[in-house]
């Protein structure tokens, strides 16, 4: 069967003349699948301005952390308003949390960086600078416990993921950013009692998959922004009827 990819109207519907077409382009179904689902990583989830512009951003120009696409839709969906963060690593990702959260606080390793992102903080974000083996140890200096820890940064994630256990609130989560890297690291979580969820797939500014894991305590009860859970994805086919989204077996 003949595919055809571009903008046509209903009257030239007709293989004949799509293939004479000077705006029509001929493909396989599988190649126009593939030109689809790459339009929607390329726009809807913003990765073509992210890689052009070398942040981490969605479609609207908006920082995303550097997890996957599939991490961080997860983490989109629920209300961070009264949480404390703490991330190991600071960025994108600093900016991102700042506009949800109650508090963020965030350790760099890299002098230029730290310089960089400290005057586009907002007042309830805490920028921390420690380098060597000072870093993982950063988190210990901060009272009370934390929501979400995030294991990311510059090395020493082993270390700051020990750290993290000791910090980690009632409920929290740990995100650990390319856990398949760190597969030590993602023992010591799973193996202090926290629930593993991986999320791979794609990420902003990157051309290969990877895995960010993310860590639940066994209480973990995040209230979500949205009552409809799931929500949908970019990109996805928004259909939903309550005819068949119900009960129908009877038993006999």
């Amino acid at each position: 069967m003949a595919v055809f990819w571009g903008n046509f109207t209903s009257a030239q519907a007709n293989d004949d003349r799509l293939k004479r077409h000077p705006g029509a382009i001929e493909m396989s179904k599988g190649e126009m699948f593939l030109a689809s689902c790459a339009n929607i990583l390329r726009n809807a989830y913003g990765f073509y301005r992210s890689t052009e512009q070398g942040v981490a951003q969605d479609e609207n120009g908006q920082y995303l952390p550097l997890y996957t696409y599939p991490a961080i839709e997860y983490l989109y969906q629920f209300d961070y308003s009264d949480k404390r963060i703490f991330e190991y690593g600071a960025g994108a990702s600093t900016m991102f949390w700042m506009e949800r959260a109650a508090q963020v606080v965030s350790v760099e390793n890299n002098p230029e960086w730290y310089s960089s992102l400290k005057p586009k903080l907002n007042s309830k974000t805490k920028l921390l600078f420690a380098e060597g083996d000072k870093f993982p140890f950063a988190l210990e200096g901060e009272e009370g416990l934390f929501d979400v820890i995030v294991v990311d940064g510059a090395g020493y994630r082993f270390d700051c993921a020990t750290v993290a256990l000791s910090k980690l609130a009632k409920g929290g989560v740990v995100v650990l950013d390319n856990a398949d890297w760190h597969p030590n690291t993602a023992k010591l979580l799973r193996d202090a009692g926290l629930i593993q969820v991986d999320m791979s797939g794609f990420k902003p500014c990157e051309c290969h998959t990877s895995t960010t894991s993310i860590f639940m305590h066994r209480d973990f009860n995040f209230r979500t922004l949205e009552s409809r859970q799931p929500s949908y994805a970019k990109g996805a086919k928004l259909i939903h009827s309550e005819d068949w989204d119900k009960p129908y077996a009877k038993r006999g």
